[in-house]
């Protein structure tokens, strides 16, 4: 209805009778009226934006198969653009943003490829994994593994269907870890599947997502919608949630754990049929193949994204053994748009889809800690070194000479933001008399990047350096600190060196930042028998600890740092961390007293969190039974650890909660995998009851195989529960957990 029809109703109301209820009627009526307008005009205006973005996509396949007119490069960047949504090579908001922006296409192409993109994002086209990348993980049977195409599936259903997908994306971690502790599947296939899931949610979430940037835009270009989303990091397939899970998120992926892994049980193989080998020998055709060569030139002008080159050097092994003739292209690779030009197109068969998969799943992955990372283009914003020097507090920015002059205003901007973010968590870090340099290549080898305590300089090479700035910053900080003492090196090493107890405190200045650093040095995932120090030097667990901290710490701000700090969580740690130093990552307190004792830490990143789920999941994974009691249990004489099953046994009066019932989950798996590696060990033809029944042999009695689980699983839990093992920082939640867990039913 327009404002030319709800005049009369204006004139009406002026006219109407002075009684109060007559007034009162006519309002309501106009009321509705207007409502009634803007719910038409607004469904109007959707319906034109919806329009207008379908018209998108026709516009950027002409584009793209054509050519930009005389330009093909501009083609090539426009091809590009639509490759690396469909790969989820990059936050799709974030490339929607940047092709609106990219000072390489023109005013018309830029409206085009971001309206055709976002058009995708909304019907759900991209972050595409290619099922070959989950062959090989099992279930085996007969020889044969369940094919890939039956995991992504399977993975898919359960994230897309979840209220949050990221629920969902937590689930199939559980369920996938539980798997290969029970030896279902492979143990490749707990990551593989995460970053399938990954890639599920951040669809999912982007598409649903998009379809409120197209209700909310109301006749506006919804483009500028996406990019005020993005500025004030409003968007949550751009957040890094699962690094800091509400408790809401915790315990949806717990009720969605144990239908998943059930499905995982019941999956046997199915025939291969052709649609899962293709005949993918076609090669591109000549245009694409001038596109792809073009983009590559163009990508290789761009700055390096540091997650992306350094996971595709890391899979340079595997590409060469199957892709030999693309392994030196790959070499080059440090931007999505060379790995798009460099991948697509190449695969011939199903092991080097395999192949080639992998590594575009893994690579996808890596760039998830850029999502939040603002636009930047040559052009843009100008800055000098000596003024980002003097507002962050450093003695100097320096540039070797082969960097190239166009990509310095960016790395400054990025080095500026990730100091402010790292700010956000500790305050007052000062950075007096240290100096940082940007340079092509590392200083020594397999560095990403380097602080030299002598000098008190932080190498960051352009390549690899993006992620590992508060690692450098953490090596800074622990020589301040040593400095302060008149100690050389760094206060962490000085503590190690003096040996355990009184004097190793002492050696790092005494009180409770000596002893906090000594026990950061001897925390273990496994409860150690006596005080031997990890081989990891303890500089860098005390950095990679840091890392870990401020990455969390900003997580529950919603925030995420990709240049500043590359890890993700858990379980996708990122390029800079591997996933062995974050064992006990459970623990805190020790850190915060250390890093209380030389800077200040933000009053809510201090407060010491509960351990996650995933910690916990962890935990009940690697603790350590008694194996003589365990094989007496597979024998059926459970006289030894029988007397024990009711100590300490709680009431069992209230409702078991979500985390116990997972730890119950765990001790079910470890006693399944348990059970199924020994009937495997057992020969065929002298297996006994109890190992037939295990792996489903005829004949065989679920009765018998159900029994052994259960008494395996309670002896699990004792142990779990009574432990005098536990490590410090997780007793106090995990045993109260466990001893829970033994209500269940």
């Amino acid at each position: 209805m327009s404002p030319t029809l709800l005049r009369p109703l204006f004139l009406r109301l002026s006219h109407a009778p002075r009684c109060v209820g007559q007034r009162a009627a006519w309002l309501v009526l106009l009321a509705c009226a207007v409502v009634l307008a803007t719910v038409g005009a607004g469904a109007r205006q959707r319906v034109r934006t919806t329009a207008d973005l379908k018209s998108a996509v026709q516009q950027l396949a002409a584009l793209t198969a054509g050519g930009a007119g005389d330009d093909h490069e501009r083609a090539a960047i426009a091809w590009g653009y639509s490759e690396r949504l469909r790969l989820g090579l990059e936050s799709p908001f974030r490339l929607i943003e940047a092709s609106a922006r990219d000072p390489r296409l023109s005013s018309n192409e830029r409206r085009t490829v971001s309206w055709a993109l976002l058009a995708r994002v909304l019907r759900g086209d991209s972050h595409e994994v290619d099922a070959a990348a989950l062959d090989l993980l099992g279930p085996w049977e007969n020889g044969r593994s369940a094919a890939g195409e039956q995991h992504l599936a399977l993975i898919t259903s359960v994230v897309a269907s979840a209220r949050d997908p990221r629920a969902g994306e937590l689930a199939v971690r559980f369920a996938y870890t539980l798997a290969s502790a029970e030896r279902l599947v492979d143990g490749a296939a707990t990551l593989l599947a995460a970053e399938t899931a990954a890639m599920i949610a951040d669809r999912e979430l982007a598409r649903r997502e998009a379809k409120s940037v197209v209700r909310s835009a109301r006749g506006a270009d919804p483009i500028e919608i996406v990019r005020v989303r993005r500025a004030t990091r409003a968007l949550y397939v751009e957040r890094p949630v699962l690094l800091a899970p509400s408790d809401e998120v915790e315990l949806a992926a717990i009720a969605m754990t144990a239908p998943l892994l059930d499905s995982l049980r019941s999956m046997r193989p199915m025939a291969p049929t052709p649609s899962q080998n293709p005949d993918t020998s076609s090669r591109l055709d000549a245009s694409a193949t001038t596109l792809a060569a073009r983009l590559f030139d163009a990508g290789a002008r761009v700055p390096p994204v540091a997650p992306l080159a350094v996971t595709v050097q890391q899979y340079l092994p595997l590409v060469r053994s199957q892709l030999p003739r693309i392994a030196d292209v790959l070499k080059r690779v440090r931007s999505p748009e060379m790995l798009v030009a460099a991948a697509l197109g190449r695969e011939s068969d199903r092991p080097q889809r395999r192949g080639i998969g992998r590594l575009l799943l893994a690579a996808a992955v890596s760039v998830r800690s850029l999502a939040q990372e603002p636009v930047w283009f040559e052009g843009d914003t100008l800055i000098t070194a000596p003024q980002v020097a003097a507002m962050l507090g450093l003695a100097g920015i320096a540039f070797d000479g082969d960097v190239p002059s166009a990509w310095r205003p960016y790395l400054l901007h990025s080095l500026a933001d990730g100091v402010r973010d790292v700010r956000r968590v500790l305050p007052t870090l000062r950075f007096d008399g240290l100096r940082m340099r940007f340079r092509m290549h590392a200083p020594a080898d397999s560095a990403l990047a380097m602080h030299d305590p002598r000098t008190r300089t932080i190498h960051l090479p352009v390549p690899t350096a993006g992620g590992t700035l508060i690692h450098e910053l953490a090596h800074e900080l622990d020589r301040q600190s040593a400095r302060q003492l008149g100690l050389a090196g760094y206060r962490s090493d000085n503590v190690a060196r003096a040996g355990t107890g009184r004097a190793g405190a002492m050696a790092g200045g005494g009180g409770r930042v000596g002893a906090s650093l000594q026990a950061l040095t001897y925390e273990l995932s496994e409860p150690p028998r006596d005080l031997r120090p990890r081989s990891d030097r303890p500089a860098e667990i005390f950095a990679t600890r840091v890392d870990w901290f401020v990455a969390q710490a900003l997580a529950r701000q919603g925030v995420s740092s990709g240049f500043l700090t590359a890890v993700q969580d858990e379980l996708l740690t990122g390029h800079v961390v591997h996933p062995e130093r974050l064992r006990s990552t459970g623990r805190t307190r020790s850190l915060i007293t250390a890093l209380e004792g030389m800077t200040t830490v933000a009053p809510f990143a201090a407060l010491e969190q509960e351990p996650s789920v995933q910690t916990l999941l962890r935990w009940a994974l690697s603790d350590p039974l008694d194996r003589r009691v365990a094989g007496d249990i597979v024998r059926g004489d459970t006289r030894v650890w029988a007397p024990n099953r009711l100590i300490g046994a709680p009431s069992c009066d209230s409702e078991v909660s979500g985390r116990a019932a997972l730890v119950r989950l765990v001790a079910e798996t470890r006693a399944r995998g348990w059970l199924r590696q020994r009937a495997r060990w057992a020969a065929e033809l002298e297996r006994p009851a109890w190992a037939r029944s295990v792996l489903g042999q005829a004949p065989w009695s679920e009765e018998t195989a159900r029994q052994r689980i259960s008494e395996l699983r309670d002896y699990i839990l004792v142990e779990l529960a009574t432990t005098a093992d536990l490590r410090a920082g997780l007793a106090a939640h995990v045993a109260p957990v466990a001893l829970e867990a033994r209500c269940a039913d």
